[in-house]
């Protein structure tokens, strides 16, 4: 079994390759892949880039090149749950491409991807309940040890919430608090907005390829959403990522 780990966070590639054993390093498409070994797993990671487009460069590559047989992508995102809060952590279940939009064409329907007919792209439910332990046993036993209590403090971080639903991905920093509530109108059970995810699921959907998509909250894609972000990626949710993939690659399998 060989795993991409794919990431819209440098900081996140950074710590993931510092526990790597890494035996080769290739550039492809203005990408470095870092080709070796995670916790006894073969794995590839790169820097995804940001973008809908980035991303699906990036994983195809994974899957065309490298022969991945598992796709793991993770980043941060804004909270479109009202519930939701800064450090908490979604896996998606479904994938939307909320600026995907053919409708003004006879037979499409909005979100609707031409062609493949298909408006949400899944996850296999073995992946996120392996997905959402990985989260947890990290909230428990980790979280306290890589992120500074003065950092937990700033943003009101406790026991961060790890909740499975839907993600959608566009080509926009969502920071439009109208934005978000429009988009939960449309698309339901919503958990967080993004840019790249959707894009990961529909390469992994064309080319049969398992896949997951797991988001730390940094923001609520509100008018604040700038301000929120720059810190909280560096100090905080590039933790919550790499130390999450450590824990899922550990307990991995495919069938």
């Amino acid at each position: 079994m060989l795993i991409g780990i794919s990431g819209a966070m440098q900081e996140e590639i950074q710590f993931l390759s510092e526990s790597m054993k890494i035996s080769e390093t290739k550039t492809i498409g203005m990408r470095e892949f870092y080709i070796g070994e995670l916790f006894g797993k073969d794995v590839v990671l790169v820097f995804s880039r940001y973008g809908k487009v980035a991303a699906a460069s990036t994983v195809t590559t994974l899957i065309e090149v490298f022969k991945v047989d598992l796709v793991v992508f993770t980043g941060v995102a804004g909270g479109a749950e009202k519930t939701l809060n800064i450090g908490d952590i979604v896996i998606a279940d479904k994938l939307v491409q909320h600026d995907m939009d053919a409708s003004a064409l006879p037979g499409f329907r909005k979100f609707e991807i031409p062609l493949l007919g298909i408006e949400a792209f899944e996850v296999p439910e073995k992946i996120i309940t392996l997905a959402k332990q990985s989260a947890l046993h990290y909230i428990s036993e980790n979280m306290k040890a890589d992120v500074s209590k003065s950092d937990l403090e700033e943003f009101n971080i406790t026991t961060p919430n790890v909740v499975v639903g839907t993600v959608a991905s566009g080509d926009i920093f969502v920071a439009d608090s109208q934005k978000v509530q429009s988009l939960r109108n449309e698309i339901q059970n919503l958990m967080c907005i993004e840019m790249e995810g959707a894009a990961v699921a529909q390469v992994c959907y064309e080319h049969n390829v398992d896949f997951i998509v797991f988001r730390v909250i940094s923001d609520k894609a509100d008018e604040e959403a700038t301000i929120n972000f720059p810190k909280f990626k560096k100090n905080a949710a590039s933790h919550f990522t790499s130390g999450i993939i450590k824990r899922f690659i550990k307990s991995v399998t495919l069938d």
